[in-house]
């Protein structure tokens, strides 16, 4: 059964603007145009959010699913006619794309439940230059089978551990796992809660930690649905992961164990941005606001994913056990909420690339 779509009080500021857009009898209706991430997001964003949208704005959903498409799609269309209205996008393409000039400002106005999400997460420029609304998606986090483990693990130094020594399954992106070895560096020399610091200040000594540490290593996985099946055959021991399929994974797996260290916490960053040209800025801004309200974040959490309204993550951490600890939902945890360190990342993506391929992933 679907949920029931938010009260009409909910969308107050939300829908401000569209009457015009959406009335009028014998018009065409209005049609919103949405970039969604394939799978579990679609899902969602079709389960939950199109019937409540559509039922309380009058217009018409078309949600496109696809991954790395959306930035190529939008430089190849003509000028003025973007292929979406909306688009959700991670910081390693988004960053790049604000920059080119490819999404256009946010009025805040039509965006009150912007309000609602932890200021931690809205801590960031893409929100403070208006250009989206940044959000936390999945979260580093440490996976093991508990059999193959001689102990409980709980921090990151844990990966350096004898007894785990090429047991070790890393994800073969440098943006999680070097923030990974940072996380294992600052851990073991007693600085936990400063691998943010360590990555802006010292990058080039991590990059020199995780090379003297790739011996820990078995392999490096490419997919979440590797690193489970690596974990579920016994083909490793431990090791880091994305939260939303390991907590899939512990529901259907009791074997497998799952912990975020409350040190150095981060998520990957995402946002939702406007593309330069729609003429359907104010639904889109509308669109927004409602995937931001508490009954649709609860909602969105139900299904697996992280949130950011601290009264939807009580609750949900209060019926569900696994997503508890998992996800962040005490306003101590909201408070030391992180992204990856991806300005760091910036400042030489193409270097620390280089480096991490040749010298981490590889003996070199």
């Amino acid at each position: 059964m679907l949920p029931s779509p938010p009260t009409r009080r909910q969308f107050l500021g939300a829908t401000a603007g569209l009457g015009l857009a959406l009335a009028g009898c014998g018009r065409r209706r209005e049609q919103l145009r949405i970039f969604v991430y394939a799978g579990g997001h679609e899902k969602t964003m079709r389960e939950v959010f199109v019937p409540a949208f559509e039922q309380e704005t009058g217009a018409q959903v078309v949600l496109d699913p696809g991954w790395w498409d959306s930035v190529p799609k939008l430089k190849a269309a003509p000028a003025g006619q973007p292929p979406f209205d909306l688009v959700v996008i991670d910081a390693t393409q988004g960053y790049p794309a604000i920059k080119d000039g490819l999404f256009q400002t946010i009025d805040l106005a039509n965006v009150p439940n912007h309000k609602l999400l932890t200021p931690a997460v809205l801590d960031n420029w893409v929100f403070k230059d208006g250009y989206g609304i940044p959000f936390p998606d999945s979260v580093m986090t440490l996976a093991s089978h508990k059999k193959l483990v001689p102990f409980r693990p709980s921090r990151w130094s844990d990966l350096l551990r004898d007894e785990v020594r090429g047991k070790v399954a890393l994800y073969n992106s440098f943006y999680m796992s070097l923030y990974t070895f940072a996380c294992m560096k600052v851990d073991s020399e007693g600085r936990a809660g400063s691998a943010a610091e360590e990555i802006n200040k010292n990058i080039d000594g991590v990059l020199k930690f995780a090379k003297a540490n790739r011996e820990r290593v078995k392999f490096w996985w490419p997919t979440s649905n590797e690193m489970i099946v690596a974990l579920a055959h016994k083909d490793c021991a431990l090791g880091n992961m994305h939260s939303p399929e390991m907590l899939t994974a512990l529901r259907e797996r009791p074997e497998l164990g799952a912990i975020v260290p409350d040190a150095d916490r981060a998520f990957v960053q995402v946002a939702w941005v406007i593309p330069v040209g729609t003429k359907r800025k104010a639904l889109a801004e509308a669109a927004i606001n409602l995937i931001f309200s508490e009954d649709m974040q609860r909602e969105f959490a139900k299904r697996g994913s992280a949130t950011a309204v601290l009264s939807a993550a009580k609750a949900t951490a209060a019926e569900d056990k696994y997503w508890g600890q998992i996800y962040p939902s005490t306003e101590q945890q909201f408070k030391t909420l992180r992204y990856y360190p991806y300005d760091a990342y910036f400042r030489d993506w193409d270097g620390i690339s280089k480096a991490w391929d040749r010298e981490v992933l590889r003996k070199g």
